[in-house]
């Protein structure tokens, strides 16, 4: 009898792999190459808030955790589709912002990556929050890769890095990204946001290093 319910259970499995290839690595579920519910699980205790200057921001993870291994998948393994669940995860985690729009930090320029992960989680936020997403800005110069780069290199970064469209003006906002580092990106975006007329209420992130 154990057999024959073992077989089945086999069975069951393969045929729900061919109907539904992917399932979530953390409890198996088909078709759900994460769970939002069990992406939190990867995130601290309580909300991580950092300030920089004038600008908040909010974590929902330490980077040097297991978190790191989701970035990692999706940031340079392809894994565009863990991003948006994460990004759902993410908004349940947070209190809602009251925002007019979600802005992505965007891409840059020459990049190989196929997507910006940025807004694949402001995706995920949007869902939930029912917040737009602001994706027009864009860098203004071809930047280094800011992974690898000394603390001193991104302090060089100044807020004509980046384009933003005059249509931001008088939007309240927020601002999205996967990682803060020093936060010096997400500083000087803001600042080129507000440059553009837009009132920055904050910037979320999936992970934020341990120090500065």
């Amino acid at each position: 009898m154990n057999s024959f319910k073992e077989h089945a259970k086999n069975f069951a499995e393969i045929f729900l792999h061919f109907l539904w290839p992917v399932s979530c690595p953390v409890c198996g579920r088909p078709a759900e190459i994460i769970c939002p519910e069990c992406a939190k699980k990867f995130f601290a205790d309580e909300i991580i808030n950092k300030k920089i200057e004038s600008l908040e921001i909010f974590s929902a993870a330490w980077y040097h955790t297991s978190i790191n291994k989701l970035i990692s998948d999706f940031k340079y393994s392809g894994y565009r589709a863990l991003c948006r669940p994460i990004g759902q995860a993410m908004a349940n985690f947070f209190e809602k912002p009251k925002v007019d729009r979600l802005v992505p930090v965007p891409l840059h320029l020459k990049s190989d990556r196929k997507y910006n992960q940025a807004l694949e989680l402001a995706k995920g936020l949007s869902d939930v929050w029912k917040i737009e997403i602001f994706d027009d800005a864009e860098w203004s110069r071809i930047m280094p890769r800011r992974a690898g780069l000394e603390a001193a290199e991104r302090m060089k970064l100044k807020s004509d890095s980046f384009i933003i469209p005059k249509n931001i003006h008088g939007l309240n906002v927020a601002i999205v990204d996967d990682v803060c580092t020093t936060g010096m990106t997400l500083l000087r975006f803001s600042q080129a946001c507000e440059t553009s007329g837009a009132y920055v209420r904050g910037a979320y992130t999936l992970a934020t290093v341990s120090e500065y």
